[in-house]
């Protein structure tokens, strides 16, 4: 092969190669049910009541359920609901911002406002 093409070629090798990356790396990024109840203990000192497969805006999130520990302080014992998208593992907003304020989620079956 001559340089250009042999050039040429690697590149078309290395271009694959990264699109390939990019097209498997959501499942690669996916978290577990076990994973995303970890993540939130072990980054916000909360203890995981329960963890619970959900959706919120059209995106599968894990619906994890914390305790603050006790102590004194003013959200000792308090109850909490977060949800982790599935594919990241980051937290998903509980408000959805609109031009007029905000909204909440719907409640979750069984559970009252």
């Amino acid at each position: 092969m001559f340089g250009w093409q042999r050039n040429r070629f690697v590149g078309f090798i290395l271009a694959v190669a990264l699109v390939a990356g990019n097209v498997a790396s959501p499942a690669l990024a996916a978290i577990s049910q076990e994973a995303a109840a970890q993540k939130i203990a072990e980054s916000y000192g909360v203890e995981v009541l329960k963890v619970r497969a959900g959706e919120r805006d059209s995106r599968k999130v894990w619906l994890v359920t914390v305790m603050f520990p006790g102590g004194n302080r003013n959200n000792a014992f308090q109850v909490h609901v977060l949800a982790v998208d599935q594919e990241t593992g980051e937290l998903v907003s509980s408000f959805q911002h609109r031009a007029d304020g905000y909204s909440l989620p719907p409640p979750a079956p069984g559970a009252e406002r």
